[in-house]
């Protein structure tokens, strides 16, 4: 007898899906039986992505190039999804930039695309799937944001940090007014994870100087953070709402 897995039948969308925690995620939740929507702007990487799931025995993806900052393309992003799946029962919203830049030289443009990036696509997203959650009559939204979001950067700049802390806000007022509708909102917010972007603008003895500073000694791999997102989605954590979960190996304890 096969033993059912605890996204069956469960479908839902992940954002910044072909790279990071939001790949690491998707394969997370294809694996325990969701069918999955996966977005990103990286065509190539996001067909990869979608190939390998398909080739693990899991339900095969729907696979689309999506600016999240778009409103219009959000918009067909959920239309979509409509139209291949029943319903949305989950969003992650893990489409995010980094940036490093000393506040002093943030331009404008650089300070917007942070912003549009990291909170205006959550925004968006979240306000085109609700309505199709609200009349399913539930659902739940994961919101990506960060130990930024909670404290300070100190990988990313003003920008991202201001952002994530936006995230957060967001998050929280969405609990509130969605819970009646059976909608679940939380953030998470991980701390120091190898991911590739984090290779692109850390140096190793940077990333040996962070890790010696936290508690468990070492950075999480995207995969220790899927396993959160997971739970997030799933019913196991069912009466958790408006809430931000840590996942930093100790680096913020409040």
């Amino acid at each position: 007898m096969e033993t059912r897995k605890k996204l069956d039948g469960k479908f839902g969308i992940i954002t910044g899906a072909a790279s990071g925690i939001g790949r690491s995620t998707a394969l997370q939740l294809a694996g325990e039986g969701a069918a999955l929507v996966l977005v990103d702007l990286s065509g190539d990487e996001l067909q990869v992505l979608a190939k390998e799931i398909s080739a693990s025995g899991a339900s095969s993806p729907l696979a689309l190039m999506v600016d999240v900052t778009l409103e219009p393309e959000v918009d067909r992003m959920v239309a979509a999804a409509l139209e291949t799946y029943p319903r949305i029962d989950f969003l992650v919203a893990s489409a995010g930039v980094l940036r490093r830049t000393p506040f002093p030289e943030i331009e404008p443009s650089e300070w917007d695309r942070v912003m549009a990036v990291n909170l205006r696509g959550p925004y968006l997203c979240c306000r085109a799937v609700v309505p199709a959650m609200i009349k399913q009559g539930g659902g739940v939204i994961v919101n990506v944001a960060s130990l930024a979001g909670r404290s300070c950067s100190v990988l990313g700049g003003a920008h991202y940090t201001a952002s994530k802390h936006g995230v957060i806000g967001l998050t929280r007022h969405l609990a509130r007014e969605l819970g009646p509708h059976g909608i679940r909102v939380n953030a998470f917010c991980p701390g120091g994870t190898l991911t590739l972007m984090v290779e692109k603008t850390t140096p190793p003895e940077e990333r040996d100087a962070f890790a010696a500073a936290w508690p468990l000694r070492r950075w999480s791999d995207p995969e220790e953070q899927a396993k959160v997102i997971s739970f997030l989605v799933s019913d196991e954590s069912s009466f958790i709402t408006g809430a931000s979960i840590d996942s930093n190996g100790g680096a913020l304890m409040l």
